[in-house]
């Protein structure tokens, strides 16, 4: 998951960079990148199931679903240390007016 999140924020970086500079950019290489990343990310495991786990807890880097009784110190896909509560009961995520 780390390595699509890499290479999802470097493309962004080049779509952004060619933006800026008015240099032409071929869509058919941005295509083949973006459909690497998307087989990286259904490959990536979105859920750790945790023994008797009740509180869920998804990382800000990733956005693993970890389970517990408490935060975990490090995710267990990506090492990262910043975590927030996660609903993983409500699918479906409103954002508010729109």
């Amino acid at each position: 998951m780390k390595e699509a999140l890499v290479r999802l924020d470097a493309l962004m970086n080049r779509l952004i960079e060619a933006d800026q500079s008015g240099s032409g950019i071929d869509p058919l290489p941005i295509a083949s990148e973006l459909g690497q990343i998307r087989q990286l990310l259904a490959e990536a495991p979105a859920v750790v199931r945790a023994r008797g786990g009740q509180k869920h807890f998804r990382c800000e880097a990733c956005g693993t679903i970890s389970h517990g009784e408490a935060e975990p110190e490090r995710c267990p896909t990506c090492g990262g240390r910043k975590f927030f509560a996660a609903d993983i009961e409500q699918p479906f995520v409103e954002s508010g007016a729109g």
